[in-house]
């Protein structure tokens, strides 16, 4: 097959584009890369920061849905104040008066001297008093609406330290757990070389391999129950989930006396809200007695009549007579009085049961505190010296195999018996730093 010149010339002409294309199209794949390295460095970075407990709280308070609603009602309460104290809206009169209807006038609107064509305006004024006591009703209803925005604040606050706080527990109890690896291998490798030596027993090997096996259970347990956490905490913070915890905060310090958390038991955010709502039903009860006394209206209208006869124009005044006050407004009165003596009822009932259970949450924190400080001082400490005496003594074939298997079992309940512990301790600190307002 033979080319001429000008095959040869398209053929070069073709390489050519066609080699320029690649060179721009690994130019703009190169610059692609290159400007989404800065982005994926800084986003592996954010992945892998550790999230403190006070980064979580603010995170999950900045993206609660709960909160949002909450704030969504108290905006709406406050944009109801000025509307509740206004006037009525005036409204429209208009009709026909006086048309005939038989002779032969019958339905005509200009031939009787008495038909009206008639428009008008009429406005209902209550009294002063009862505006003034329904703007005092909305301003209640914003201030609890407000009262129940602090309160789930503080509560969404102290829910994503719980969680916070059990997924670092759990955390903690894993790599305790696996920190006991290398001794349950150890005690292992010890009764196999014993066996090799003559001085042990089959039997000792198999219940050293069975401690061992005992221990990769508990792992396994306690790696569910990381899981477990993380995916309780996905449900505050979705998009943070996943990146590790930071160090947490001393828990065996409140900041204040925990004596005084108990005096001041009123202030709690569970009862934030009944002193408005109290505040609320009184305005209720005043409102109702305010029904008692007569409110008025004005009503101010133009007629137009037939060609042969003038216009007209009328003022006209109305007002209620509450004359029958023991059939309406009397049991109207009782009955708000009646709500005001439940939320009375409640909020106490509610400051008594809050009171007891922040009694128990402080003796729960001080005897978690002084626990966990224990196990940290002396138990943990004396149990694995106990461990490590225990093996080494029949290493050294001047004990039994039974007490390192018994000193390795007790050192496992310990560790998680401190980790429960440290958990409980966490708990209870979040309950009491999260119970009241900033400024209580």
């Amino acid at each position: 097959m033979q080319f001429t010149q000008l095959d040869f010339r398209t053929r070069a002409l073709y390489c050519g584009v066609h080699r320029r294309r690649r060179v721009v199209r690994c130019g703009l794949a190169l610059v692609i890369v290159l400007a989404a390295t800065p982005v994926a460095a800084f986003a592996a970075t954010v992945g892998s920061t550790p999230l403190s407990l006070a980064e979580a709280v603010r995170l999950a308070e900045a993206e609660s849905p709960a909160i949002a609603a909450r704030q969504a009602a108290a905006e709406s309460a406050e944009d109801a104040i000025i509307p509740a104290g206004a006037l009525p809206d005036p409204q429209l009169v208009a009709g026909i008066d006086n048309l005939p209807v038989t002779t032969g006038d019958a339905f005509s609107l200009t031939d009787d001297f008495m038909t009206m064509r008639k428009i008008g305006v009429m406005q209902d004024v209550p009294r002063r008093e009862k505006r003034h006591l329904r703007t005092e009703r909305a301003q209640g209803t914003a201030a609890r609406e407000r009262a129940l925005l602090t309160s789930e604040r503080l509560s969404v606050r102290e829910s994503v330290a719980r969680a916070w706080i059990a997924r670092a527990s759990a955390e903690r109890r894993l790599e305790l757990l696996r920190d006991l690896e290398p001794r349950a291998q150890a005690q292992f490798a010890a009764t196999t070389a014993a066996l090799s030596a003559g001085r042990g027993s089959a039997a000792d090997a198999i219940a050293a391999k069975a401690e061992q096996a005992m221990l990769a259970d508990r792992i396994n347990q306690v790696e569910r129950e990381v899981d477990e956490t993380r995916a309780d905490f996905t449900r505050w913070l979705p998009e943070a989930a996943e990146r590790p915890l930071g160090d947490a905060p001393n828990w065996a310090e409140l900041g204040v006396d925990p004596d005084s958390l108990i005096a001041n038991a009123t202030h709690h955010r569970e009862l934030l809200a009944y002193a408005a709502a109290e505040q609320v039903a009184t305005t209720e009860v005043s409102l109702a007695r305010a029904e008692k006394l007569p409110d008025w209206s004005v009503e101010f209208d133009y007629a137009q009549r037939g060609p042969r006869y003038s216009n007209m124009i009328s003022l006209e005044f109305r007002m209620t007579l509450p004359i029958f006050p023991g059939g309406r407004q009397n049991p109207m009165i009782a009955s708000k009085q009646a709500a005001l003596a439940q939320i009375q009822a409640e909020r106490e009932d509610a400051r008594r049961m809050h009171t007891a259970e922040l009694r128990k949450t402080v003796a729960a924190w001080r005897s978690a505190r002084d626990r966990v400080e224990r196990y940290e001082h002396e138990l943990l400490p004396l149990a694995d010296d106990r461990v490590d005496a225990a093996l080494a003594a029949y290493r050294g074939g001047r004990g039994d195999l039974q007490a390192s298997l018994i000193a390795l079992g007790q050192v496992i309940e310990q560790r998680i018996a401190y980790t429960e512990l440290q958990n409980t301790l966490g708990q209870a600190w979040a309950a009491l730093h999260f119970a009241f307002p900033q400024e209580h």
